[in-house]
């Protein structure tokens, strides 16, 4: 990659979407490390929040087609499930994982919507999803006698969960953007049910938050960098 932002006749909305994307890693690593003020949960879960929700903003700002369109659809559902799951509410945590399970559904139809042909698909991609497939078997084995009344919510989330990761593996948009981003995603996730049902490390909160806000900037970036659009609208793309 030699430029991501290459200017062409729309330079102030240019700069206005690198600026969203700076200030959203900036909100990413204050919320991260635990470096903000201390104002309550509330304060707290818009801050979390504004992490995704700035590149959603980048992205409806961007929009130029129906790819973009979903794109923002996703992150923003994604913005409520981190929200929610901030939330001192009531049954936060089913309600942060429905907002999750609407994101995953538009992320698998914008990522089937731009599948690669059968003839296309690589040995390592195809392996690739088969061994996510085996690893969330395998992580439900371990999670299943400490789910009790939320058994049938957290394995439809998490067969949609690794049905997303599956379908942007096989998508054409670039594995080591969107393809990473998506496995990145399923790690938190992972860590993030086995700190919800079980006892592990508290530092390991850190790693889901931290892969987690990689995942989404991944993912986003690569649909941005790579999908069709007017040449002449600026460029978020490989050069």
């Amino acid at each position: 990659m030699t430029r991501i932002f290459h200017k062409h006749r729309q330079p102030l909305l240019e700069t206005v979407g690198q600026s969203l994307i700076l200030l959203s890693l900036v909100v990413a690593i204050l919320y991260g490390g635990g470096w903000y003020p201390d104002y309550g949960p509330i304060i707290s879960a818009i801050i979390k929040g504004s992490a995704v929700g700035l590149l959603a903003l980048f992205v409806l700002i961007s929009t130029q087609t129906l790819n973009h369109f979903i794109l923002f659809l996703a992150l923003s559902a994604s913005v409520a499930g981190d929200t929610l799951l901030a939330l001192p509410i009531e049954n936060s945590f089913i309600k942060g994982l429905t907002a999750f399970l609407a994101a995953q559904v538009l992320f698998i139809f914008l990522y089937v919507k731009n599948r690669l042909p059968l003839e296309d698909l690589s040995g390592v991609r195809v392996r690739a999803a088969s061994l996510l497939w085996a690893f969330a078997a395998a992580s439900l084995y371990f999670l299943y006698p400490h789910l009790e009344e939320l058994t049938v919510p957290v394995f439809v989330y998490t067969a949609a969960l690794i049905s997303m990761a599956t379908a942007a593996l096989l998508s054409k948009f670039p594995v080591k953007l969107v393809g990473f981003g998506a496995l990145l995603f399923v790690v938190s996730d992972s860590i993030l049910g086995a700190r919800q049902f079980m006892t592990v490390p508290d530092f390991t909160r850190y790693i889901v938050w931290g892969t987690y806000y990689l995942a989404e900037l991944l993912m986003m970036l690569g649909v941005m960098l790579t999908v069709e659009r007017r040449r002449n609208f600026g460029g978020y793309r490989f050069d």
